[in-house]
């Protein structure tokens, strides 16, 4: 499957994800968490703190980075948005290795409290990147940097 079409298939599933999220259950003519009505801790609460500054700066360096990539507009901020990457796709990587590296308990909590924060950063550094590798001559430059970057799903 090439990049961009795997990039779309992210972009949709994450659409899909937010879409089919779960519906808070509903009690008398409010709606509420169950976990609020048991006084059990939330997903945040449970998360080690590890793995909250990880989620963190994941979407942090992630949307900085999409940021980045939104200011170009020409051969030369192609080239030196090249030479200031490193560090940025560093700090992503390190924050992904946590991530990817959690329990599957943990990433339960993990997308309860930070989903629709980690589908926007995936979501908004798609965008930006399937459209700065629209550019024919841009593509060859960027694609070997942002393929560099994994995206935690």
């Amino acid at each position: 499957m090439n990049r961009t079409a795997a990039r779309r298939l992210v972009l949709k599933a994450a659409l899909c994800t937010a879409i089919l999220a779960p519906m808070p259950v509903m009690s008398g003519c409010e709606s509420t968490q169950l976990r609020d009505l048991l006084s059990s801790p939330t997903a945040m609460d449970l998360l080690s703190p590890l793995v909250k500054d990880a989620a963190n700066n994941y979407i942090a360096n992630l949307t900085s980075l999409s940021g980045m990539l939104g200011e170009i507009d020409s051969l030369q901020g192609v080239l030196a948005f090249i030479d200031q990457i490193e560090p940025t796709i560093d700090q992503l990587k390190s924050a992904y290795t946590t991530l990817a590296s959690s329990t599957p308990e943990e990433r339960q909590w993990l997308w309860e409290a930070f989903g629709p924060k980690l589908n926007d950063a995936n979501s908004g550094f798609l965008a930006q990147s399937d459209e700065l590798t629209g550019n024919g001559s841009w593509s060859r430059l960027l694609s070997p940097v942002l393929d560099r970057v994994e995206l935690f799903q």
